[in-house]
């Protein structure tokens, strides 16, 4: 392999790594975003209309994996606290998980919007 060979091989692995570890700081958040929902669909189904001091120590970890991340707004990360109305921060999560976890289309499959009628 010559030089540029060994050149663009390098790159291409660089590239590689520096993807997974994008990913890789992912994990994290998006596990205690899908486990808080869980909690808080819960309790909304319970009719229990402010997050609960209990769920402090979950939201606490999550504002600390979301700091500094990329895309993801002081904001959003400030209202993940617990004393918040339940369906509140439910759209809060939804939210934050579109930024971490954008949902994607299948290659090939147009928007809707896009769609002949």
């Amino acid at each position: 392999m010559g030089p540029l060979a060994t050149a663009n091989h390098e790159i291409r692995e660089a590239e590689r790594s520096e993807e997974e570890r994008r990913l890789a700081k992912l994990v994290e958040p998006r596990r205690l975003t899908d486990r808080l929902l869980n909690q808080l669909e819960e309790l909304n189904l319970d009719g229990v209309g402010l997050v609960p001091d209990d769920c402090e120590p979950s939201l606490a970890e999550l504002r600390t994996h979301l700091t500094g991340l990329a895309g993801v707004e002081r904001s959003l990360i400030d209202r993940l606290q617990s004393g918040t109305r339940t369906a509140e921060l439910i759209e809060t999560i939804f939210s934050i998980q579109e930024v971490i976890s954008p949902p994607t289309l299948p290659p090939g499959t147009l928007p809707l919007d896009d769609v002949e009628p």
